[in-house]
C-alpha cells in the first residue's frame, strides 16, 4: 500500500511538471525583458541625478540581463543605453566600446533569429556610433535575409 501511494505521488508530480513546463520559458522570458528594461530605467535616473557610479552599476546589470535574455532587442537597447551614459558622463573612451560590443551581439543574435528588422535596426545603430562599415554590413545581411525570405516565399506559394 505505502508502495502504491508513493507511486501514485511520483506520477502526479510528474504529471504536474509536465503541465507547467511549456508555461516556464515564457514566463522567464518576459521576465528577463522586464529585467533589462528596468535596469535601463534605473540608469536614465541614475543619469538625470549625475550618479555616475550607479550610472555605470545600472548599466552593467543592465547588460547581464540583456545577455541573459537571449534576444537582439536587450542588447540593442543596452548599446544606445551605453552611447546616452557617454554623452551624459563624459566618457566615451568608457561607454562607446560597450556600445559596440552590445551592438554586435545584437547583430548576431538578429542575423541567427533571421529578423531582418533586428538587423537594419542595429545597423542604424552603428551608423550613430560613427561605424559606417558595421552600418553597411549589416545593411547587407538585411539584404540578405529579404532576398532569403522572398525566395523562401515563393518556395511555399509553389507549393500550393
Amino acid at each position: 500500500m505505502r508502495h502504491h501511494t508513493r507511486t501514485t505521488l511520483l506520477l502526479l508530480l510528474l504529471l504536474i511538471g509536465v503541465i507547467a513546463l511549456p508555461l516556464i520559458p515564457e514566463a522567464s522570458a518576459q521576465a528577463d525583458r522586464l529585467d533589462w528594461a528596468a535596469r535601463i530605467a534605473e540608469m536614465d535616473r541614475a543619469l538625470a541625478r549625475g550618479e555616475t557610479t550607479a550610472v555605470t552599476a545600472a548599466w552593467r546589470e543592465a547588460y547581464v540581463a540583456a545577455h541573459a535574455s537571449r534576444g537582439w532587442p536587450g542588447m540593442l537597447a543596452v548599446g544606445n543605453a551605453a552611447l546616452r551614459a557617454a554623452r551624459a558622463t563624459g566618457t566615451p573612451e568608457v561607454f562607446e566600446p560597450r556600445a559596440r560590443r552590445a551592438y554586435l551581439t545584437a547583430l548576431l543574435r538578429a542575423r541567427r533569429q533571421a529578423s531582418r528588422d533586428g538587423v537594419l535596426a542595429v545597423g542604424e545603430a552603428f551608423g550613430r556610433l560613427g561605424d559606417r562599415d558595421a552600418e553597411r554590413l549589416a545593411k547587407a545581411a538585411a539584404a540578405k535575409l529579404a532576398i532569403r525570405a522572398e525566395a523562401d516565399a515563393r518556395r511555399r506559394a509553389g507549393a500550393l
